[in-house]
């Protein structure tokens, strides 16, 4: 099975109440370790300028994936304050140029911004992470399995319900707060198991990767699979690698 990740690297400038740090980013970085982790090699599509070009593809060649990426004029890069709750998020630049086509048996579609606005799509199945979307305030893609946060946009339970109507399944990640997953006409809610960090910088896309790993490669049911990415998240979260902290997964079923 071929996995493509459509979505651009980034230079992120995180605040903290400990002070400031620069490093790279973008969803196809974080979604690249994490399925490199479980074996996985994914072809990761992007575009960078040519300064970032060389040390992203390196990076994503030792994680186990397939640089696609393509040299532009800029590198998208952000301001992440995470002094507020929601976190701050500014755009300080992006390229002109946008990812043209991807394809794949599952392809997971990771905007940080406007990257997939004109994007041809050929895939099996399409994953699509809202991020972006919300983000640069563009229409709302079609797909088989939707996720997005807390950071990207604030619902009521009844506001998600009738949010989540337009795609068969989707997952709504709340942080320290445990997720909702919407499938089917039912809809669960789960706790996390709240691990204390400033950063969490990378974790909405470390769940995602784990989530598509297990409920497309090892055909695990979308709420058992939300179980399993929260409890990766969890360890990412307290060591920043993949590794799997366990805890109780608590399932609810909320009333339609």
């Amino acid at each position: 099975m071929v996995i493509s990740i459509a979505g651009n690297p980034t230079v992120d400038i995180i605040y903290t109440s400990s002070g400031v740090i620069k490093r790279y980013g973008g969803s196809i970085l974080y979604i690249s370790f994490a399925l490199g982790a479980f074996g996985v090699r994914a072809k990761a599509v992007g575009v960078a300028s040519r300064e970032v070009l060389d040390d992203m593809t390196r990076l994503l060649s030792e994680m186990g994936a397939e640089p696609q990426l393509e040299e532009a004029e800029e590198t998208t890069t952000f301001e992440l304050d995470y002094r507020t709750k929601p976190r701050t998020v500014k755009l300080v630049k992006k390229p002109a140029k946008g990812i043209r086509r991807v394809e794949g048996d599952v392809v997971v579609l990771a905007p940080v911004y406007d990257e997939l606005k004109d994007t041809e799509v050929k895939a099996t199945r399409i994953v699509a992470d809202l991020q972006g979307y919300l983000r640069a305030r563009l229409p709302l893609p079609k797909a088989d399995l939707v996720h997005f946060s807390y950071d990207d946009i604030q619902l009521s339970e009844k506001e998600l319900v009738e949010f989540a109507k337009r795609w068969p399944a989707v997952v709504y990640t709340l942080g320290e707060d445990g997720a909702y997953v919407v499938h089917r006409g039912k809809i669960h809610r789960l706790n996390s198991a709240r691990i204390q960090t400033e950063d969490a910088t990378g974790s909405g896309d470390v769940f995602l990767a784990v989530l598509v790993y297990f409920h497309f490669l090892k055909e695990y049911d979308l709420v058992s699979a939300t179980c399993e990415a929260s409890k990766y998240v969890a360890g990412f979260l307290a060591e920043r690698v993949v590794s799997r902290r366990d805890f109780d997964c608590v399932i609810r079923a909320v009333p339609a």
